[in-house]
């Protein structure tokens, strides 16, 4: 799920195939990235409803775009990265696991790691893909258990399924709501886990740092955590956070509450 600079560069050597994976702006890729990285827009896409049918189509235009790269690197594990582990890397990961590949891996530290470690960087170039909706997609085959839809959300007891929410305090208490969103606040019975709270200095924390916070939160080894954000980028790195640290059913409400809260028929809960 994670691997470090120097883990990579020997693996490297050693002969085996990484798909290494740019997911920064693609000026930025071009610019100056890992030799070989391939480039993906996986930050912009935004799901339309979070239905079993809409997380269908999901998977269907996730695996559209991430095709080309896979063919031309048929045997290669992929790895993504960005500068420092944010809300991109690990959503590109995330999207492998959605559809299939679950070897998919997170460039603990980014690009920056990279070069401290003193590797050397190239200029990006090759294949660009961006995931976006398609026309008329035909449905694929997903993986369940690293997404759920907006009826689990609403099923959630508390106890064997717990609802996290991984947005900064001031949304969680509803003082700030995006301006997209038309309504503020949190789902009712969620748990706050800040995703700046699992990370330091671009890097994941220790498996078991991040299972002592998840724990003061009130999170449970036994449930499934079902987490949110905004629109499903900073929850995809809880989940890997969690996963790391030793939770092992953990998936993403890739809806989160930009769809929540266009809902007036959802509830909504304040204050902390």
């Amino acid at each position: 799920m994670i691997i470090g600079a120097n883990a990579l560069h020997l693996r490297q050597s050693r002969g085996e195939h990484f798909l290494l994976i740019d997911v920064r702006d693609v000026e930025e890729w071009r610019h100056a990235t890992l030799p070989g990285a391939q480039h993906c827009n996986v930050y912009d896409y935004f799901i339309e409803d979070c239905t079993e049918q809409g997380l269908a189509v999901m998977a269907t235009e996730a695996a559209a775009a991430l095709a080309p790269l896979f063919d031309a690197y048929p045997s290669a594990t992929p790895v993504f990265f960005e500068n420092q582990v944010g809300m991109r890397s690990p959503r590109g990961a995330w999207f492998c696991w959605l559809i299939g590949r679950d070897d998919a891996l997170i460039l603990d530290g980014g690009i920056t790691s990279w070069r401290d470690a003193g590797y050397a960087t190239d200029r990006g170039r090759g294949i660009s893909r961006t995931i976006a909706h398609l026309p008329a997609p035909a449905e694929s085959l997903w993986n369940a258990q690293v997404v759920c839809s907006r009826e689990q959300m609403i099923n959630a007891d508390g106890l064997s399924a717990i609802i996290v929410d991984a947005r900064r305090p001031s949304e969680f208490d509803g003082s700030f709501v995006h301006p997209c969103c038309p309504r503020a606040g949190r789902i009712p019975g969620a748990k706050l886990l800040f995703w700046e709270d699992v990370i330091e200095d671009g890097h994941f924390l220790s498996p078991e740092a991040i299972k002592q916070r998840a724990l003061a939160a009130g999170l449970s080894l036994q449930a499934h955590l079902q987490v949110y954000c905004h629109r499903g980028a900073r929850a995809a790195t809880v989940m890997a956070a969690l996963r790391h640290a030793g939770f092992n059913h953990v998936s993403v409400y890739v809806g989160s509450w930009h769809e929540w809260a266009e809902h007036e028929e959802l509830p909504l809960a304040f204050g902390l």
